[in-house]
């Protein structure tokens, strides 16, 4: 009773959440609405959605329509981003000499003040997001039907059967992947890894329903690793190794927990300075 009682006021606080998010967007989709009408579209993403008709209908989307989407892209943005940045954190936590290389890379530019062409100077940090979302996907397992009929295996699926794709077995298996289970940032220069890499790593999916924002995903992940590694030091505490869990993304079951040290505090404790 108390289990079902507990759902139950949870259920109601998710509703009452999700209302408020909803007003929020509707707001922001009203704002946006109201500059198109008067001729001031918007160059933004949202912008181009809502002045661009559907080629089969000439139909616009409504304010709902695209309050649904904008909740897409609001949920998508920032789950997915976060559970990849614990994670990553995590991991170069566990690997101390990782962690040491994307400091020392991360000291050889600004990373807040970075152009775009300047990204290939965190070479190797992008190799270690790369890595984490190997190993913890954000996004686990993606449901997908069939729109023919599809051969696999020994048998046929028809056509609008449902297919589950997973990122998470398909990253760490052992017959495609040499240390599948092991973190490796330096996989990706491999020959083994580069092969993977085309051919069996889809954590934003692939094909006509990739990820929207993976190329962003990627920039935003690779700079936000390299500024916080910039200015923390990340280690493990004692006894509290994360156990990850799916939900709609990966999470640790009971959160990731890490200890912080100011870099420049670290280094001074290891030289015997004064701070």
């Amino acid at each position: 009773m108390q289990a079902r009682a507990n759902v139950a006021r949870h259920r109601k606080v998710d509703r009452r959440a999700a209302a408020e998010i909803r007003r929020i967007l509707l707001k922001f989709v009203n704002a946006h609405a109201a500059r198109i009408a008067a001729g001031d579209i918007p160059v933004d993403l949202a912008g181009k959605i809502m002045t661009t008709p559907d080629p089969e209908t000439g139909r616009l989307f409504s304010a709902q329509d695209m309050v649904d989407q904008v909740a897409i892209f609001f949920l998508a943005g920032h789950e997915t981003s976060a559970s990849a940045l614990s994670w990553a954190l995590y991991l170069l936590a566990k690997f101390p000499e990782a962690q040491a290389r994307v400091a020392s890379e991360a000291s050889l530019c600004d990373p807040a003040m970075m152009a775009f062409s300047d990204l290939s100077k965190l070479a190797f940090t992008r190799d270690v997001f790369r890595e984490t979302l190997r190993l913890y996907p954000p996004v686990p397992m993606m449901p997908r039907q069939t729109v023919k009929a599809e051969p696999m295996r020994d048998r046929v699926l028809p056509k609008g059967a449902l297919a589950i794709l997973s990122p998470w077995h398909l990253h760490r298996h052992e017959r495609l992947w040499d240390n599948p289970h092991g973190f490796d940032p330096d996989r990706w220069q491999t020959e083994n890894g580069k092969a993977c890499a085309r051919d069996a790593y889809i954590p934003f999916s692939a094909g006509p329903r990739v990820c929207t924002g993976a190329g962003f995903a990627m920039v935003e992940g690779v700079l936000l690793l390299a500024m916080l590694v910039s200015r923390w030091e990340f280690a493990l505490v004692e006894g509290r190794e994360p156990r990850p869990l799916a939900h709609l993304t990966v999470r640790a079951a009971d959160g990731v927990w890490l200890e912080l040290r100011p870099r420049a505090v670290a280094a001074a404790d290891a030289s015997g300075g004064d701070i």
